[in-house]
């Protein structure tokens, strides 16, 4: 019986300290992918701030006001058709 308790609390011990590992491999990974995220959340808010502050301007042809297109904004943004 011994014996068994011994192979038991080794197998145990392995199988914790592979989880253990495999834990701290998966928090890296987090970490990694929320600094990715938080950045390019940061630049997207930064792109569509810029976008917002853009005062329209009335259109030659009609009274009708427009935004100027901005470059930065048309490659974060998905034009739909």
């Amino acid at each position: 019986m011994a014996a068994l308790s011994v192979a038991s609390a080794r197998s145990a011990r392995a199988e914790a300290q592979r989880l253990r590992a495999d834990s701290q491999g998966l928090k890296v990974a987090v970490r990694a992918n929320l600094r990715l995220a938080t950045a390019k959340k940061a630049r997207a808010e930064s792109v569509a701030a810029r976008a917002c502050a853009v005062a329209p301007a009335t259109s030659p042809w009609s009274r009708l006001e427009w935004v100027r297109e901005d470059k930065e904004l048309g490659r974060v943004l998905v034009p739909v058709d």
